[in-house]
């Protein structure tokens, strides 16, 4: 239709006439002079080629043309204020979508009672969660493909803002039927010698890392085996005997049979975590995730009160 930068005014005018079945009706409610709604309509009717209306002293009804284009309109018309709405909603980070990138278990915890008071105060963001490791969550955020990550220490990466969050406790998951298991804590050194499961994806590699730094000596390494398994199958391989694993206390919040889950000894053996984020991500849902965490750490602390 040319020059569908058309006032969209002027099709409310239509749909009002078509209404009322009056000019002057129209008028009164749109609060304008008759004459004004009569020039717009009249500039429509041109600009499509057609008339609209059959006007008569009683008032106007549309033509066979005017009735098919104002109801199409109508349909148009509404599907555009909700697409008005819409992007008001997007812009106020009210509405759209966030990719978050994480490691940690949502069972129970800081990360678990983040992401649900989020989704009640912003109902209408689509959050996308994947579950990779720190590098590969770092990575995403650096290009783009993440709006932010919840990954473990105080990562320092160009062009991106780090804030610190909350911290866990480290537990063993070991098999009910383990030597250890009816004890209220256990050591590292404890279990130096058994056989530690690890996941290949998500926090498995950091976990690697932190048994070999933790165990090895001279002469000495950990046993670890790498499995391609989620968190639950690793879960069930600790519960059926083929070894042991390490985790955080948001786990704990997840029932699993036949695990028991002991605290390591030394209450300074931690996971801190952070959410990274770009400096350049322009998506606006971002800025009510980050206050939203930072205003629930600083609840967190506040309870905590003074070390």
């Amino acid at each position: 239709m040319p020059n569908l930068a058309l006032d969209l005014r002027y099709l409310k005018y239509a749909i009002v006439v078509a209404e009322q079945g009056s000019f002057r009706r129209a008028a009164d409610i749109l609060n304008l002079p008759q004459s004004t709604v009569s020039r717009r309509i009249q500039i429509l009717e041109r600009t499509l080629g057609l008339p609209l209306f059959e006007r008569s002293r009683i008032g106007a009804r549309p033509t066979l043309a005017g009735e098919r284009f104002i109801r199409e309109a109508a349909v148009s018309a509404e599907q555009l204020r909700q697409a008005v709405n819409e992007m008001a909603l997007i812009k106020r980070g009210d509405a759209g979508e966030l990719k978050i990138g994480l490691m940690a278990s949502l069972a129970s915890g800081f990360l678990s009672e983040l992401l649900e008071a989020y989704h009640r105060r912003f109902p209408h963001v689509d959050v996308k969660l994947e579950e990779a490791t720190a590098q590969v969550n770092a990575a995403s955020v650096l290009n783009g493909r993440l709006d932010a990550a919840f990954i473990p220490g105080d990562p320092r990466l160009p062009g991106c803002q780090t804030r610190y969050l909350w911290s866990e406790r480290i537990f063993v998951a070991l098999p009910d039927h383990h030597l250890l298991a009816a004890s209220p804590d256990v050591t590292l050194q404890d279990v130096r010698g058994e056989i530690f499961l690890v996941t290949a994806d998500a926090a498995g590699p950091e976990i690697e890392d932190y048994l070999v730094r933790q165990l090895s000596g001279p002469g000495f390494r950990p046993k670890i085996l790498i499995q391609r398994v989620g968190r639950e199958n690793l879960m069930h391989m600790v519960a059926k005997g083929f070894g042991i694993t390490l985790t955080t206390c948001s786990t704990l919040g997840a029932v699993y049979p036949g695990v028991s889950f002991l605290p390591i000894g030394d209450a300074a053996e931690v996971v801190c975590s952070s959410v990274i984020w770009s400096m350049t991500n322009q998506n606006p849902a971002l800025k009510g995730m980050v206050d939203l965490a930072a205003s629930l750490a600083n609840r967190g602390k506040e309870a905590s009160g003074p070390p």
